[in-house]
């Protein structure tokens, strides 16, 4: 009898400690259902954002995930364009021009802890929870292994200006990606603004995304690249492409990517039920998957993908990116002429 007692109360204490937080879950989902839909402005790669969509449209059916992928620079403007017109399209904001998320944090975003960010790894989240890192990566050059020796084959940043590269390289834009971006302050940090004299005189195709470029030195339209984003670099290979990642001995940008839900989202409720599955372990798997760093501590990640301890990292202060945002774009466009 007394065990019988004993049980009844231990599930009713099991009920009530669980209940709130199942039953704020429940009014979120049924808030997420009315809405019907969430739109994410995403400078993912177009197969990780639909992955993304369609395995949280599979857990919670009668939210339609909407994805608009494009470069971190264009996404901003879109949505600086949008907003000043009084037009609201997007709920959530994922880009990987962390200066543009300074400008915005105070006016356009909505602190959201997304649930179990408590547990990441600290990199990745932040007090004001006015966004948290939904992944991050490293800035990398990289050749093709059918035109270009191991021996003759870049060993850093700097070696990328020399003039045998010429007519033979790709690079991409600043003001298409958020990538570049922290590619040129490293750069000029390192080697000064003739650095960047010295690869327009190579005179580089030129291509706006930093994932652009992979498939173009892919199909050996260009020996070499002048910086892309890992993961996409590394899932190529992996799938077989003659490309070989250099690992710059004056070290790597590592790029972290905020995601924020945006204060004036017509769909608010489907924007934090979106949110929240981003940051389980099931997406952040999906962003592991795909040669990502993600902050969850229950991923595992696939085998070829260098931890970030083995990696020589530089990280670029968000408040330089945020000042030198525009005079990277306009240096660039000064010098290699687009």
């Amino acid at each position: 009898m007394a065990l019988t007692r004993f049980l009844v109360l231990l599930a009713a204490a099991a009920l009530f400690a669980a209940g709130p937080a199942s039953a704020a879950e429940d009014a979120l989902l049924r808030a997420a259902k009315k809405e019907g839909k969430v739109t994410w402005y995403t400078a993912v790669s177009l197969p990780v954002a639909q992955e993304i969509c369609k395995k949280f449209m599979g857990k919670h059916p009668g939210v339609e995930c909407i994805v608009h992928r494009d470069g971190s620079g264009k996404l901003y403007q879109r949505y600086l364009q949008e907003d000043k017109g009084n037009i609201h399209v997007a709920d959530v904001y994922h880009t990987s021009n962390y200066g543009h998320y300074l400008i915005l944090k105070d006016k356009h975003l909505l602190p959201y802890q997304p649930k179990g960010t408590e547990k990441f790894n600290a990199s990745f989240v932040t007090k004001h929870h006015a966004w948290t890192i939904l992944r991050a990566a490293v800035l990398v050059p990289f050749y093709n292994t059918k035109k270009v020796s191991a021996a003759d084959a870049p060993k850093s940043w700097k070696d990328l200006a020399d003039p045998k590269w010429k007519d033979r390289m790709v690079h991409s834009h600043p003001a298409y990606s958020g990538f570049v971006t922290n590619g040129m302050l490293l750069n000029i940090k390192n080697h000064g603004q003739d650095y960047y004299k010295k690869l327009a005189a190579n005179k580089p195709k030129i291509v706006q995304s930093a994932l652009a470029s992979i498939p173009l030195v892919a199909r050996g339209e260009a020996d070499v690249g002048a910086g892309t984003v890992s993961y996409g670099l590394f899932e190529a290979i992996s799938k077989g492409e003659p490309l070989k990642v250099v690992i710059p001995t004056e070290g790597v940008p590592l790029v972290s990517s905020p995601n924020a839900i945006l204060k004036k989202a017509p769909h608010p409720n489907a924007a934090k039920l979106f949110t929240d599955y981003m940051f389980s372990l099931e997406a952040q798997q999906v962003f592991a998957n795909r040669f990502l760093y993600v902050g969850h501590p229950g991923v595992k990640y696939p085998k070829g993908l260098p931890t970030l301890d083995e990696l020589k990292l530089e990280v670029i202060d968000p408040e330089v990116i945020k000042k030198e945002n525009k005079n990277m774009q306009n240096l660039f466009r000064k010098l290699f002429g687009v």
